[in-house]
């Protein structure tokens, strides 16, 4: 996986399993952002509010701050449609096809963000995706997502971020998943999938949690 533009708006440098960069926050202000549209403060501190028995395939997305974030995203929208316009749009050289709505990342302390260490490709994903992995908090050691260097290693390891940081990754095909929270802190995130849109092919399949179909006006949306 090489991300490539002879005028990229972000530049990517290789780690465990994939690529990170770094982004402007001040310009595309996330953090900010999602703990507005989930009425709080601190989004690190969101274990302090509410606590969860351990999530699993089927809850990981049913947290009060997942119910917030989907019925308000439209407010964030905006941002999220720009961020993917001028920031990654470029590095392709083409026009994309990208998860419209991300998915919403809850880790608490003690606790899973996502059910299982998976390929995303089990969940029906096509082939072509390229996942991205934005977090608004720190995200390191047992908070991060930990993924394997190459398909069937299993070598995982954690990938350290810190909020302005961007982690880019073949999710489809590169197993990955989180062990529990020891580190104190929630760790907020969110992730979605572009695909270049030569290789874009819509499809019957659809997500597991919102029963979406993997096409443009479903899961996708078109950016030129």
């Amino acid at each position: 996986m090489v991300l490539a533009s002879p005028r990229p708006a972000i530049a990517f440098r290789p780690v465990h399993g994939g690529q990170v960069a770094e982004y402007d926050s001040q310009c595309y202000p996330f953090a900010q952002e999602v703990a507005r549209l989930l009425g709080v403060e601190d989004l690190s501190s969101l274990h302090e509010d509410c606590s969860y028995e351990r999530l699993k395939v089927g809850t990981d997305q049913q947290t009060t701050w997942h119910r917030r974030f989907y019925t308000g995203f439209e407010e964030l929208q905006p941002l999220f449609r720009r961020f993917v316009r001028e920031q990654l749009r470029p590095l392709f050289g083409e026009a994309l096809v990208y998860q419209r709505v991300p998915t919403l990342r809850v880790h608490l302390p003690g606790n899973v963000g996502v059910g299982e260490f998976h390929e995303d490709g089990k969940y029906n994903h096509p082939d072509g995706e390229l996942n991205f992995l934005l977090p608004l908090t720190e995200a390191v050691e047992t908070s991060t997502v930990w993924i394997e260097s190459a398909v069937g290693r299993r070598d995982y390891r954690p990938v350290n971020l810190q909020y302005g940081e961007l982690f880019a990754f073949d999710g489809r095909n590169y197993r990955h998943g989180n062990l529990p929270n020891e580190t104190g802190k929630t760790r907020v995130s969110f992730d979605f999938r572009i695909v270049p849109f030569s290789r874009y092919r819509p499809a019957e399949a659809a997500t597991i949690n919102t029963g979406l179909r993997f096409a443009l006006g479903g899961y996708y949306e078109r950016c030129e």
